[in-house]
This record gives structure tokens, C-alpha cells and sequence, in this order.
């Protein structure tokens, strides 16, 4: 089987920072070295040599195939023994936390990957063994990173909270098109929480530092995947296409005032320096409009002194005295089943597509304003319905201010979650044992 370049670039996507990083589960078994070695002491836990192997090869891999020049390799290696530490603590925080991801699990996980790339389970592990990857080592890569995503979710997303007057505030930032999406890439100095203004200092200088070689020619990606502290260092520091309320607001604010290929200036920020490269813009305002029908029935349901059948023959009966002339709410209010709208005359409101059972809907579609249905049968019991209205209601402002909502929601967690594994990082203990340099190249 040849690679698809869909699949091909499903798998380049998936293998983002944290991706590259656990690259360890496998890796003794594929070792070049005949005898392993201890590199770093992770709490109580250790990665090898070749753990750090496999992962400079993928991330070796990954960087070539997104044509960017890699930097030297005592660079390179820095930056992929970091994100095994960062990899490693997580996924024992997660353990700590009694977060297990079993096989069945995983294969459910795998199977919906599979299935949004139009494969089924043994088409995509075909496909990632075609693109020269392992399966078996992919597999516990994902395994991890569900692990993560659920540790997460426990102790910084369920933190995250957006009010009414967070959406207010970015709405009213946010300018004519919020639509827009930005393709970024970024670089980050990091500075610790409590740092001294020397340590700023430095930190700032390195930035300013790292600008004047961007400005002076030298590539913006391979100076990211060398010196940036930021999760996507490398991929270049590559952010892909983001809404302009999914960015960070700084990076939005400064996006706006760039032109395609423009570097930033230094921007200051409470976790470092930052430096933002706008690649390219796309997108704009769009209406949103929802079309929406105003239904009601009356709803009949079985009972201990009433059978199917029975409710067929009263649901029967209402119809026929509703097409005779009978008042619908009147008839609804003493015979309907349906506490939600039976004081209402059975008025279901103006609904949405989808809010309905299938059944239901499918009937409603059929009818035109003042229509009745005959009496048919969905789970809940024997229905006679009717439409009242349609309208076309524009919801591009209910539309804007939930994904404001979400925005803020991601760039919150976003912020949370840096804060909260530089945390988990200073509070580990981290023994290095590196060989010499030019031992370490060999054994890469």
C-alpha cells in the first residue's frame, strides 16, 4: 500500500511536541546500542539513551519534512530531552492521579483517528508503517498522550471559567472581522515565576538577541526549533491557522498590524519574551443564519390502564376532532403527555434542526405552515403535530459569542496549562547523568 497524502499529512500533524517526545515506550527494543545507559532520573522514574534516540530520529524526521534546516545536533538534542522530561512528568502525574488507558480504550481511540482519515484500523496502521513509522510504538505514543489530555483536563481545564464579561471584553477588541484566521509562527524565551530582574534582563536580551538574527535573514524557523521554549519549537514554532479570538489576545493585537512575512517586535508578557512571524491571513466576516420551525403537538402516551393500541385510537381521535375545527391548545392542555409544553397549548417554540427525535422531525419538515399531521409513532408515544411558522433567524452575534466563549475558554487553558508544568517541573526531581559530547554523538 502507497502513502496517502492525506494520511501522510494526518501523521506529520500528529506528531506535534508532545508527540515526539514519546518516542520512549518502544525504544529499548529498537536500540542501535547493544547496552543501554541512564541519561535523566525523573522522580522515580529514568530515560534511557535510547529513548532519546528514537526521539531525535522522529523529530529528526518531522523537521526534513517540513523542509526546514535542523540545527546542530547538541541543539537539537537539548531541545528533545526537554520534551521527554516535560513527556515523562506529565504521564506520571497522570498515574499518580490513577489515570489508566487500557487497550480497549486505546483501540477506540485509534479506530475514530482511523475513521476521519476515511480508513478502517488495519488500512491506518498499514498507512503509518507506509509513512516509516512503527505502529507499535505510535500506539503507545497515543496511549500517553490520552493520558496527558486526561490529566489535563482534571487539574487545569475543570480551573478554566469564561464570564459573561470576559466574551464583553474580547468582543469589543476584537474589531469588525472576527472571522479573520491568522497562520503564525512564534518564539518564546521562557522566564520562571518569581524571577529576578537580572534573569528578565538576560532573557530579554536573548530575545532581542534572536530578532536581530530573524531581521538580519536567518530563518525564523530553524532559529525556533534551536532557541524557543515555546511547545512548538520543533515545528519551527509553526502555530498553524488560528482564529484571531483563538490567539493569545497579545498575539492578535500584534497579528493585526502585521503584513504576511513581518516579524514582531519583542513582546513582554508575564511567563517571558515573545516573537511572532505573521506567514499569511485568510477569511473574514460571515453571516450566520439558522432556519428554525415553530411546531406543536400533543403527545400520547401508553399507561398502566392504557395499551398501544388504545393510544393510537385516542391519538386517531384527536386528530380527527382537531381537522373538524376543535381549538389545538385546548385539546392539547387536557390530553397531552407532554409536561413541557402541555400548558402551552402543546407550542413547542421555535426550534432549530436536529433538537427534535428523527422521526419527529422528518414529520415536521414534511408539513407547511397550518398543516396537520396524522397520527404516528416516535419512542416517547403516538404524536399528532402541526407547524405553526418558519422564520430564518440570523444568529451571527449568538454565532460570534460562543466562539468567543470557546476562544477564551482554549487561550485560558492555554495560559493554565504552562503555568501549571513549568510548576510540575521545578517541583520534580531531575538527576542528569549525560555522557561526554562526543559520546553523545556517537550514540545519536
Amino acid at each position: 500500500m502507497t502513502s496517502n497524502p492525506a494520511s501522510a499529512l494526518f501523521l506529520r500533524r500528529l506528531a506535534a511536541p508532545l508527540l515526539i517526545a514519546m518516542t520512549a515506550a518502544l525504544a529499548p527494543a529498537q536500540a542501535a546500542t547493544p547496552i543501554d545507559r541512564i541519561l535523566v532520573v525523573v522522580n522515580d522514574g529514568v530515560i534511557l539513551q535510547s529513548e532519546l534516540n528514537a526521539a531525535m530520529r522522529e523529530a529528526g524526521r518531522q523537521i526534513q519534512t517540513r523542509g526546514i534546516a535542523a540545527p546542530d545536533t547538541d541543539v537539537l538534542r537539548a531541545q528533545v530531552l526537554e520534551r521527554l522530561i516535560l513527556t515523562r512528568i506529565q504521564t506520571q502525574r497522570a498515574e499518580s492521579a490513577g489515570i489508566r488507558v487500557d487497550d480497549r480504550e486505546l483501540n477506540e481511540v485509534l479506530t475514530n483517528l482511523a475513521r476521519q482519515n476515511d480508513m478502517t484500523l488495519a488500512q491506518f496502521a498499514e498507512a503509518v508503517r507506509a509513512d516509516g513509522m512503527d505502529y507499535l510504538l505510535l500506539r503507545e505514543q497515543i496511549r500517553q498522550e490520552v493520558m496527558i489530555q486526561r490529566v489535563r483536563a482534571r487539574e487545569v481545564d475543570s480551573r478554566v471559567v469564561v464570564t459573561d464579561q470576559d466574551v464583553n471584553m474580547l468582543l469589543a477588541t476584537q474589531g469588525p472581522d472576527p472571522d479573520v484566521e491568522y497562520r503564525l509562527s512564534h518564539i518564546l524565551v521562557a522566564v520562571p515565576e518569581g524571577a529576578s530582574a537580572d534573569v528578565r534582563d538576560a532573557a530579554r536580551k536573548k530575545a532581542e538577541g534572536l530578532l536581530q538574527r530573524i531581521r538580519g535573514g536567518e530563518a525564523f524557523a530553524e532559529i525556533a526549533i534551536a532557541h524557543s521554549d515555546g511547545q512548538q519549537a520543533l515545528q519551527g514554532g509553526d502555530l498553524e491557522w488560528r482564529r484571531a479570538d483563538a490567539l493569545p489576545q497579545l498575539f492578535a493585537l500584534t497579528a493585526a498590524d502585521l503584513a504576511p512575512g513581518e516579524t514582531s517586535d519583542v513582546i513582554e508578557a508575564s511567563g517571558g519574551f515573545h516573537i511572532v512571524q505573521l506567514a499569511d491571513i485568510r477569511g473574514g466576516p460571515e453571516r450566520k443564519t439558522v432556519d428554525e420551525t415553530r411546531a406543536r403537538h400533543v403527545l400520547i402516551q401508553t399507561n398502566a390502564v392504557r395499551d398501544d393500541e388504545q393510544a393510537r385510537l385516542l391519538a386517531r381521535d384527536i386528530y380527527n376532532r382537531l381537522e373538524a375545527g376543535e381549538d389545538f391548545a385546548k385539546l392539547a392542555k387536557e390530553y397531552s403527555d407532554d409536561p413541557g409544553s402541555k400548558n402551552s397549548g402543546g407550542d413547542l417554540g421555535f426550534q432549530p434542526p436536529g433538537v427534535f427525535a428523527p422521526e419527529f422531525q422528518v414529520r415536521i419538515d414534511q408539513l407547511q405552515p397550518g398543516e396537520l399531521s396524522p397520527p404516528f409513532r416516535t419512542q416517547f408515544g403516538w404524536h399528532v403535530a402541526g407547524v405553526l411558522e418558519r422564520r430564518t433567524r440570523d444568529t451571527t452575534e449568538e454565532t460570534r459569542r460562543a466562539r468567543a466563549r470557546n476562544a477564551i475558554g482554549s487561550r485560558k487553558s492555554a495560559e493554565e496549562y504552562e503555568i501549571w508544568l513549568r510548576r510540575l517541573r521545578s517541583e520534580a526531581y531531575i538527576e542528569y547523568r549525560l555522557p561526554d559530547d562526543a559520546e553523545a554523538a556517537r550514540s545519536t
